[in-house]
């Protein structure tokens, strides 16, 4: 294989592992983009496992094998590094996501490339040794990771604050009661359209001072609600006559650079849903969850 053909199928295999992490990362938010840039990380990497074999006549592969194994492998490496990567936004996901990436890509490489190469006692020794490494090092990253929590009440706004240190669109409103075990939540917004972190936890009947802080150049918002409240408010903004100003306990709209804090308390085990509505915003991912634990 010349170094064009190499270059070219090099390209096509880590921009298709590269295309398969990003809709790992944002298929829960992204939905049919995800869907359809998975598509062309499959594609893609399947193209240039084709210029590989296609281009060294010493090397025996089956077909059946690239297809076949080929997607598990891309897949499997999509999830590990996709999962790395976002390990800090979304800590529950990449604990599995990583693990499960790592056992894919594990069985593909060993099925299209040292099946009958090596004993299956050896894979067998490797594989469960390796895999240990992983889950320790993903379980403890999640340990530390997910200790910055965000979560979902049923909700009731008689019982949240709003306050913003620059922001004139959150307005101040009943506060928490003075004896309550605040925990604070430091949520940055930005603009590559997400929450970090996006996905966090808090316990029924804990009350949280949620502080935003937006680090992007835009102006973001910060909504919480239930998913059936945000659904609604994310169609009623698409009208034509839909205001954009936020005036409620359950939102802080913020312009570059500034900061805002929401006091919420969560009264019962469920999962609440954050987004921003600003013009596109949702669409293109800004969202996230909270998990309300008992």
């Amino acid at each position: 294989m010349n170094f064009a053909q190499t270059h070219i199928a090099t390209l096509l295999k880590y921009g298709g592992i590269s295309f398969i992490a990003g809709a790992v990362n944002h298929g829960f938010f992204s939905e049919l983009r995800s869907i359809w840039t998975a598509g062309f990380g499959v594609l893609f990497y399947l193209l240039g496992s084709w210029l590989d074999i296609r281009n060294d006549p010493a090397r025996y592969v089956r077909w059946g094998d690239v297809l076949g194994f080929g997607l598990l492998s891309s897949i499997g490496l999509g999830f590990f590094t996709g999962g790395l990567q976002h390990f800090p936004d979304s800590p529950d996901r990449s604990l599995w996501v990583v693990p499960l990436g790592f056992v894919l890509s594990l069985l593909a490489m060993y099925f299209m490339d040292w099946h009958g190469q090596l004993r299956a006692r050896a894979l067998v020794s490797y594989g469960l040794i390796s895999f240990a490494v992983v889950m320790t090092g993903s379980a403890a990253a999640w340990s530390v990771l997910q200790g910055v929590p965000d979560s979902e009440h049923g909700h009731s706004h008689g019982g949240a604050s709003s306050t913003s240190e620059h922001s004139h669109d959150a307005h101040t409103h009943e506060a928490a009661p003075s004896d309550a075990a605040v925990r604070t939540v430091t949520i940055t917004m930005n603009d590559t359209m997400r929450f970090t972190p996006a996905n966090w936890q808090a316990t029924s009947g804990e009350t949280v001072r949620i502080r935003v802080v937006n680090s992007g150049k835009v102006r973001h918002e910060f909504i919480i609600g239930t998913e059936a409240e945000l659904k609604a408010h994310a169609e009623e903004m698409k009208k034509p006559s839909a205001g954009h100003h936020h005036h409620a306990s359950n939102a802080v709209s913020l312009g570059a650079g500034e900061s805002g804090e929401l006091t919420w308390t969560f009264t019962d085990a469920s999962v609440m849903h954050i987004a921003c509505f600003e013009p596109g915003h949702y669409e293109a991912g800004m969202r996230g969850t909270i998990s309300v634990l008992p």
